[in-house]
């Protein structure tokens, strides 16, 4: 029978005949055990494996990298899955995301209003001058458009402020109700109704707020307030309407009369926004800079048990 023997250092195939060897007649390594040729697979235990290589030279050894430290814990891993499942995230919608934008909106259209009124006593000062002497044309233009531009910006703030401030006040109230395990009796519509159609929101608002802190478990801080808001929310319509019905007039004094009308209509546009954002502070137990309020409690120290010393001196 003929045999062939496989090198453990070159791998080479050698046809050994009936005789096997010992070393590779080519690289002098140690051949393996002899295989008889065309042995089926399973017949013969072989004391070596085939292995593929590419054309052109030998498989490059393999590195083995030294083992590093072995790996110590200072207490028991727990590996695993999560057993507590977490709750899943609610993502808000429109009117949520609009009411968290409120309180932004409103220091926004507290600060264009003022602005505002700034820009319209400067105008008024510019027709006080124009009495005596010609103003430049260059100054009265930057006097009107920066009238014109701070009214359109302010206008369009304060009413995205007015539709947030309803997106807070629904939420506020829906928060508040189902704190004491019930739902609010007034529908969203009604409460976007009630506040911004005209003439309706001269009575709801205050409604619904009186309302909140009936119910809000932070209503003794809210309560005082909502009259002043709603004073200031009556006042700043009724001066919307006078300056409304200065700007039909005619006359020099007349216009005059309907810039200091106007330049007051952003003042008390201001005061509403500011008033407005403290209500909301209020409702929400915070503070004017939007943080969460730290109640102080007051500890009543007991009477000290150690005696002052007395002057002997003063004792007669």
């Amino acid at each position: 029978m003929i045999y062939f023997q496989i090198c453990a250092r070159c791998r080479h195939r050698i046809d050994v005949g009936t005789r096997p060897l010992q070393w590779c007649p080519r690289c002098r390594g140690v051949l393996l055990s002899p295989v008889p040729v065309g042995a089926s697979p399973g017949a013969v235990r072989r004391n070596f494996r085939w292995v593929a290589t590419r054309p052109g030279g030998r498989r490059p050894a393999r590195r083995v990298a030294p083992p590093g430290p072995t790996p110590s814990y200072a207490e028991i891993p727990r590996w695993g899955l999560p057993t507590e499942v977490p709750p899943p995230v609610e993502v808000p919608n429109r009117a949520d995301r609009l009411a968290d934008r409120a309180p932004r909106l409103l220091g926004a259209a507290a600060v264009l209003f003022a602005a505002a009124a700034v820009a319209e006593f400067c105008r008024y000062g510019v027709l006080l001058v124009n009495r005596h002497r010609l103003i430049e044309p260059v100054v009265l233009a930057l006097s009107d458009a920066a009238v014109w531009c701070l009214a359109v910006f302010a206008t369009g703030v304060g009413i995205a402020a007015a539709v947030a401030s309803v997106g807070w006040l629904r939420r506020a109230r829906t928060d508040a109700y189902a704190a004491v395990g019930a739902a609010d009796p007034r529908r969203s519509r009604t409460l976007y109704a009630g506040s911004l159609v005209p003439v309706v929101n001269l009575v709801m608002p205050g409604v619904f707020l009186t309302e909140l802190a009936r119910v809000s478990r932070h209503g003794p801080r809210l309560g005082p307030i909502v009259p002043w808001w709603w004073t200031v929310w009556i006042a700043n319509w009724a001066m919307l309407a006078i300056a409304t019905a200065f700007r039909f007039g005619d006359g020099i004094q007349a216009q005059a009369n309907g810039v200091v009308a106007a330049a007051l209509t952003d003042v008390v546009a201001a005061g509403l926004a500011a008033i407005t954002l403290a209500v909301m502070r209020r409702a929400e137990d915070r503070t004017t800079r939007g943080d969460r309020r730290v109640p102080t409690r007051w500890v009543v120290a007991p009477p000290s048990s150690v005696e002052e010393p007395v002057d002997a001196g003063a004792v007669r």
